[in-house]
């Protein structure tokens, strides 16, 4: 009578553990409270400003309207729509518009962007400082997520 062994062999073993610590670094980091959806949610809405911004300079081409969103550390949107050569939104009674947004102070998210000032032009390509294709940074205590605009215009997530 043959006596079979039970058990695992190391290789199975450490196959495991390797798997078990690979989504344990993948996953965990999601349990960690809301901070890291919140900072989903925001690119997501920047996305959109982004987006609405270069409609809008593509079916506005008269020189009068300013199709360009400022990008501050906590808020974002078009201080006037008739005057480009304002490049700051003011500290006190500005309401955003469709294209805009103020972060609640509860979330701990912040906008890098470099340029702060991104344009659109009639083609729905990125304006002067962002020609070449710019990168915008959603930051959280958790992640720091990415928007990248191309040179051609195609604005999307990282």
């Amino acid at each position: 009578m043959k006596k079979y062994q039970t058990g695992f062999t190391i290789i199975e073993l450490i196959t495991v553990i390797i798997l078990i610590g690979i989504l344990a670094v993948a996953v965990l980091p999601k349990f960690d409270g809301t901070a890291s959806y919140e900072a989903h949610t925001h690119r997501a809405q920047l996305i959109s400003a982004l987006r609405l911004t270069q409609q809008r300079a593509m079916q506005q081409t008269e020189d009068s309207f300013c199709n360009h969103l400022v990008i501050e550390s906590k808020q974002y949107g078009v201080p006037d729509r008739t005057d480009c050569g304002i490049t700051v939104i003011p500290a006190l009674g500005w309401q955003p518009d469709a294209t805009g947004h103020i972060v609640d102070d509860r979330y701990d998210i912040t906008f890098g962007s470099s340029p702060n000032v991104i344009g659109f032009n009639a083609m729905g390509r990125p304006l002067i400082d962002c020609v070449g294709g710019c990168t915008i940074e959603i930051s959280s205590n958790v992640e720091t997520l990415e928007i990248i605009i191309e040179s051609e215009g195609y604005v999307h997530a990282k």
